[in-house]
């Protein structure tokens, strides 16, 4: 199926909205054998910091060692949810926001690139507040309750004083009308979701100036050309990395799409010329193989989509 084959719905959050890939918890952390998320594709990228075992010295708080990841799925093929951005990123006291406002052309751009900001040590005591108080750093993972067939689920990983908490919700779940979500059900989930994902409106105070997120790590997903539709004469450009499509990275989904995690070097030559390139672009290799990509940035703590 190509990509334009997607409702308008799926064909946003391709581009980074709301988006996928779970390897996520690896290594000990002090106090308790906890595990912390691993960085992606095992290389060494900027990942989830370990969690501490000793307290602020002057106050509480849960700062130190925080790390949070929020997502959703969709059981749809892969070129439909590769391009999902994690909605919210907080790691190290930075808040990364994949919530990127596309452009509604066609054919749209091919590298969408989330925002950073630095977080207070207070806005994370209260976001670690709003989760207690939703009763969701319990032993409780699952609040879905009962969704619809094919509905999104939303996930979120914590991590909150050396405790690892790798909750599943539905981020559509509501509460009746006059009422307020009880602590541990799935309106709860949805209730902390929704601030999570309006964290600017929620904790304006506690984040810093906006920035353009610079990742270490670019997924990228090589596939047959997309096709372009009529009336439309997609531009090649040279793939300007030395592996050829034939040998790039793994097979991912089927054996015509291959998968890889790029980092350094090849980074430095890929990023700029995705960051030109629009969703019909097709690439061409050095065995004049054309491809076309989709590509995603890579939070701290994320594990490779390829695996």
């Amino acid at each position: 199926m190509s990509q334009t084959d997607r409702p308008a719905r799926d064909l946003a959050r391709w581009f980074g909205a709301t988006s996928v890939v779970l390897l996520l918890v690896a290594g000990c952390v002090a106090s308790g054998s906890v595990a912390s998320p691993k960085t992606p594709g095992g290389s060494s990228s900027p990942s989830a910091p370990a969690p501490s075992s000793s307290p602020s010295t002057s106050a509480p708080s849960s700062a130190k060692g925080f790390y949070l990841r929020a997502w959703q799925t969709q059981a749809l093929a892969v070129q439909h949810t590769f391009g999902w951005l994690p909605i919210v990123t907080i790691s190290n006291g930075q808040y990364i926001d994949g919530m990127v406002a596309v452009p509604a052309i066609y054919p749209g751009p091919l590298w969408v690139g989330p925002s950073a900001q630095t977080i207070s040590a207070t806005g994370i005591d209260t976001i670690v507040a709003e989760a207690r108080k939703q009763g969701l750093l319990g032993t409780k993972s699952d609040f879905t309750g009962t969704p619809m067939p094919g509905a999104i689920a939303g996930h979120i990983e914590l991590i909150v004083d050396g405790t690892t908490y790798d909750l599943t919700g539905s981020p559509d779940a509501i509460v009746d009308q006059g009422s307020t979500a009880a602590a541990g059900t799935p309106a709860a989930f949805a209730a902390f979701w929704q601030k999570l994902t309006g964290l600017a409106a929620w904790l304006p105070t506690e984040l810093g100036q906006s920035a353009s997120y610079e990742p270490d790590h670019l997924a990228v997903l090589a596939l047959p050309p997309t096709d372009a539709g009529s009336g439309i004469t997609p531009t090649e450009v040279a793939w300007p990395l030395a592996t050829p499509f034939s040998k790039f990275g793994t097979a991912l989904g089927n054996d015509t799409y291959r998968c890889a995690v790029v980092t350094g070097a090849d980074l430095a030559k890929l990023e700029p010329v995705v960051k030109q390139a629009n969703q019909l672009t097709r690439f061409v290799d050095s065995a004049n193989v054309k491809d076309s990509l989709l590509v995603r940035v890579l939070v701290p703590g994320e594990p490779s989509p390829c695996l």
